[in-house]
């Protein structure tokens, strides 16, 4: 699901963010622009972390911006930023956040799956700092790649 999800047109790298708004704004926008979602859908997921505090730094270095579908999911989608300079989203267990993961769904059980091929993708540290070090999105899309056929081994 991976590979189908994130591709070279939904990974950016080192990527320059303000903030944490700025940097969930240059997440999102692969999906914006090959129209999985609306622009109310990134206004969502920054209002939901004004509403409910940094719940979406999941992690040491990662955080998953999502909403719910019906605030302007048009189709399933994934994008993934590295971020140049790391920023604050005021989760003191896991700032500074390095990489952004913007998740789309249009279902909760496309949630969940997505959410699942995630922490299997980002639970090797060793594989997490190979997307961090990326310079090339191949290198990302190899790591994803590996990260599919380990888990259909």
């Amino acid at each position: 699901m991976l590979t189908s999800l994130l591709t070279k047109e939904t990974i950016a790298l080192q990527v320059e963010a303000e903030d944490w708004m700025d940097a969930i704004r240059k997440s999102a926008r692969p999906l914006l622009e090959n129209g999985s979602i609306e622009p109310r859908y990134i206004d969502s997921m920054i209002q939901a972390v004004k509403d409910l505090g940094p719940y979406i730094a999941i992690a040491p270095g990662v955080a998953i911006a999502h909403a719910k579908p019906e605030q302007g999911v048009v189709r399933m989608g994934m994008s993934l930023a590295t971020l140049k300079h790391p920023v604050s989203f005021g989760n003191t267990a896991n700032d500074p956040i390095r990489l952004v993961l913007t998740l789309a769904a249009q279902d909760h059980d496309a949630h969940l799956n997505a959410m699942g091929d995630m922490v299997e993708l980002l639970g090797s540290p060793d594989r997490f700092q190979r997307i961090l070090d990326a310079q090339q999105v191949d290198e990302v899309c190899a790591c994803l790649k590996e990260c599919e056929q380990e888990a259909e081994a």
